[in-house]
């Protein structure tokens, strides 16, 4: 049997003794002793609550610096949100059975702001498209490039590599590592979703775009290109493009 056991000592319904024979008039508070199980189920035993709320990494929920200091970091005082919003935006509703303040609207938020920022961002771009319209290429909206700068592979993406989400409380749907077939990629888009929700939540939709420019598609003003967000959708594109053109040549064959 795999886990560990946890003793708990808890008072029963307390008595006075005064009426009992050699009585002192104390009163007595009975104990029970009950044992908490930590691990895999075993029939009998009652689970440890305490389980419920740690992170599959092992990050005990709450608000603590160890929890919150990359998305900290990230936001810097610039784009600063509270303790309580930023735990929320780390927070899935798969985590400890969803009674804990979860991401899943500050996501919706935020996927909405990225879809309307983007589409403004590849429409205004310099085109040479004879079909352009007071310089916007409407053509352009609706291309893997286009949908792929939002989507939440290069999101998933983009949260890894700024360390975004070293820290989340979720409850992967399989025992894979992978990055993409345990979940964990899905939960990082969301993440980064919810906080562009949260930024647009705390100020508005002017700052949340410019939060969008300067953080996200600059990546953070990190020279690296592979930290920035259109470097990673056009890997993710490329990649997707040259699978696609395998797949045809092997049916071909």
């Amino acid at each position: 049997m795999s886990g560990s056991i946890r003793q708990l000592a808890r008072p029963e319904k307390a008595f006075n003794m005064s009426g009992l024979r050699n009585g002192s008039g104390m009163t007595y508070v009975p104990m029970r002793t009950i044992y908490l199980h930590k691990g895999s189920r075993v029939a009998g035993l009652k689970r440890d609550p305490e389980e419920v709320f740690l992170s599959n990494k092992g990050y005990k929920y709450g608000i603590s610096e160890d929890n919150l200091k990359y998305i900290k970091g990230f936001l810097q005082d610039k784009y600063r949100i509270s303790d309580e919003l930023i735990l929320q935006v780390l927070t899935h509703k798969s985590f400890g059975n969803g009674i804990k303040p979860y991401n899943e609207k500050l996501s919706a938020m935020g996927a909405k702001l990225l879809n309307l920022f983007f589409a403004k961002y590849v429409v205004n771009k310099p085109s040479s498209n004879e079909l352009v319209i007071n310089g916007k290429n409407l053509d352009v909206l609706g291309s893997p490039i286009a949908r792929e700068l939002c989507g939440k592979t290069s999101m998933g993406v983009f949260a890894k590599n700024n360390q975004l989400n070293s820290v989340m409380f979720w409850k992967p749907n399989t025992k894979n590592i992978g990055f993409a077939s345990s979940g964990e990629l899905t939960i990082s888009a969301q993440v980064m979703y919810a906080l562009v929700g949260a930024i647009t939540f705390s100020y508005g939709k002017r700052v949340a775009e410019q939060f969008i420019e300067e953080k996200i598609l600059q990546g953070n003003g990190n020279d690296t290109n592979s930290n920035k967000l259109e470097t990673i959708a056009q890997v993710v594109v490329e990649s997707a493009t040259a699978r696609k053109k395998s797949k045809n040549q092997q049916r071909a064959e």
